[in-house]
Parts: structure tokens; sequence; C-alpha cells
């Protein structure tokens, strides 16, 4: 009986396949083309000598092989990623690099303006920020430490709350001796706000609640914010990124909506010498968030 033998790669990918839900997206993630990813799979059914997944209404369905193969697959994950990290935190001393992940408007205009301190403190550091505003995943390595604006949920990870961030509704900052925004003024102006994309975001059902026409609308809220420095409407923004603007004006507080901003980093890190001095500056940081 010819032996048969399982492939890393073809664990992976079922694995990958299961979490993004299609194999557009799986393959995108592991850098492969759309035939690899499929050709993987079969071949992992292959070898297991029984069909892994099945795609129903839309979704994948695991069998009993399949969920067998999952868990292996994950545990041969969490398995490398102890290992990774353990190498990476092997050296002595303060050095390295460290990656963040955080949000285009928090790590852009808040964060990176005060990173000057940490290098000062640790001229060996290497800092790479990865903006993006999808929740990046620690376990597949997009970077060591996320900053995120609700309670990571991995059951896996140190979830370490940092602060809070303050909205409030801004208008485009009027002339000189022009005196505040007239209310009429304020009541028909278009609102400029962020597509919620079906993650019920508090900024953007606040806009919604708000009734306005919608004046401008984008996944980015330094978009957003321009959008309104540019004379397209009001909207609601961070006081991080709007505060201190000259070219805004705060027309009223927003109390009602507030996010919440989390560090979320590997158990593993709580103490390694390369990113506990990093974990320390940002939680010191985003406490200064307004």
């Amino acid at each position: 009986m010819q032996k048969r033998s399982l492939h890393w790669d073809d664990l992976l990918t079922l694995s990958t396949l299961i979490r993004t839900g299609n194999y557009s997206a799986c393959a995108r993630e592991l850098g492969v083309t759309h035939a690899t990813a499929i050709r993987r799979v079969r071949r992992l059914e292959s070898a297991l000598g029984k069909p892994v997944a099945t795609r129903t209404d839309g979704a994948f369905a695991l069998s009993a092989a399949g969920r067998a193969a999952l868990a292996a697959a994950q545990q041969m994950e969490h398995s490398a990623e102890r290992l990774l990290r353990a190498v990476e935190d092997a050296g002595a001393g303060v050095s390295g690099v460290v990656g963040i992940a955080c949000t285009a408007a928090l790590g852009s205009h808040f964060l990176t303006p005060r990173l000057a301190a940490l290098y000062r403190a640790h001229p060996q550091l290497e800092v790479r920020l990865e903006t993006d505003n999808r929740v990046a995943s620690l376990a597949r390595r997009r970077a060591h430490i996320a900053v995120r604006l609700a309670r990571p949920q991995e059951s896996d990870v140190i979830a370490q709350r940092a602060g809070s961030m303050g909205y409030g509704l801004y208008a485009p900052t009027r002339p000189p001796g022009s005196g505040p925004w007239p209310e009429e003024a304020l009541a028909a102006a278009p609102l400029c706000g962020l597509l919620d994309e079906g993650l019920a975001l508090p900024e953007s059902e606040w806009t919604h609640r708000a009734g306005a026409r919608a004046g401008f609308q984008s996944n980015n809220m330094l978009a957003v914010h321009e959008a309104v420095c540019g004379g397209l409407g009001i909207g609601l923004l961070p006081h991080h990124l709007a505060r201190g603007d000259a070219r805004l004006e705060l027309v009223r507080d927003v109390p009602e909506v507030v996010r919440e901003i989390w560090l979320a980093y590997p158990r593993e890190f709580r103490g390694a010498s390369r990113f506990r001095p990093v974990i320390d500056w940002l939680a010191r940081a985003l406490a200064e968030c307004p």
C-alpha cells in the first residue's frame, strides 16, 4: 500500500479557507493563485481519502475529516507561532522590529508624531506601523501589537484597555468676525461621515440617526476629516484628529459617542524585552487621547 503524506501548506490552506470564507480571499491572504488554493485542498482530500468541505448556501461545511484536519491545522499554526515568538524575543536588549496595527487616523495622526520619544529611549527599535481599518490578525503575524477600538475577542491574547476616544461635531472655520455658526445653517448643512460597512460603528450610527442629508462618506476617517475641512459639510470627528486644526471649529461635543481604545498582544509578549517598552509607550500615549 502506497504511503500517503500530508503537506503543511494544504492544512494551512484549509484553515485559511474556512476563516476567510472563499477561495479568492484565501488565495490573497496566502499569496497564491486561486487555482493553487483549490489544488491544495484537493490534494489534502486525496491524502485523507475523504472530502473535507462542501459548499452549501454560499458557505463551507466541514465533514468529519475536515473538522479533524482543521483542528490539526490550527494546532500546527499555534505551535509555529509560539516558536517564532520565542525566537523573536531570544535576543537581549531592546532592539529589533516591532509591528503595530492601528486605524489610519489614530496611527498616522496621533501615534506617529509621538514616536520620537520612544526612539530616543530605545534607538535600536524599528517600529513598523500598519494602518488599516480592518482588524489585523495577530495569529497571522500581520502585527505584534494591535490597537483596537473595541475589546479584543481572541481568547489567546492579552486585552489591555488603554484609553478612550471622544468625538465632536465639527464645521469649517468661519471667517474672523463672523461669529459662531448659525443654527439654521448647521441644520441645513450636509453631513460627512464614516461608512458603516456592516460593522455597527457608533460614529456611523450617530450620523445615520442625525437624519441630515449625506454630503460625503468614506471608509477612512482621514478622508472624512479632509471633506469637512474642504467645506463639503459638517461631520462627527474624533477630537484627536480635529481639535487643534485651524481649518475646523467645534460646534459641540458629542459625549454619547465614545470609542474605547484597547491593546491586544500575545501572552508571550507580556514581559518580553523587545515588546514591553512599546506596549508601555502605547499605553501612556493612548491614555492622553482626548
